[in-house]
């Protein structure tokens, strides 16, 4: 008789096999950004790209790009944790959202 493999088990094998796990993974930070960061910050700025380990963030002014990097080192802090590896080294803001 053949076993038969259930579909989430079949889709991560796959994901293995393509080497876009990380991908995968690092795209969470574009789609949970408030719930990473806070509602607060999240409502003044948002990811735009991730080049290797650094993320360029848009924010709403400079202000804001200020205070964000005053704690760049508790975001990715609280960014690596949530995608659950050191996704994140560096964060660069850029006012225009």
């Amino acid at each position: 008789m053949k076993k038969i493999d259930d579909i989430g088990s079949i889709i991560s094998d796959i994901i293995k096999d393509l080497s876009i796990e990380e991908k995968l993974d690092s795209s969470k930070i574009f789609s949970k950004w408030p719930e990473i960061v806070g509602d607060e910050i999240g409502k003044k700025s948002k990811p735009k790209r991730l080049t290797g380990d650094t993320l360029y963030i848009s924010v709403v002014n400079s202000i804001w790009a200020n205070e964000l990097s005053l704690m760049s080192g508790q975001l990715i802090e609280k960014i690596n944790s949530f995608v659950g590896r050191e996704a994140v080294k560096n964060l660069r803001f850029r006012q225009n959202i």
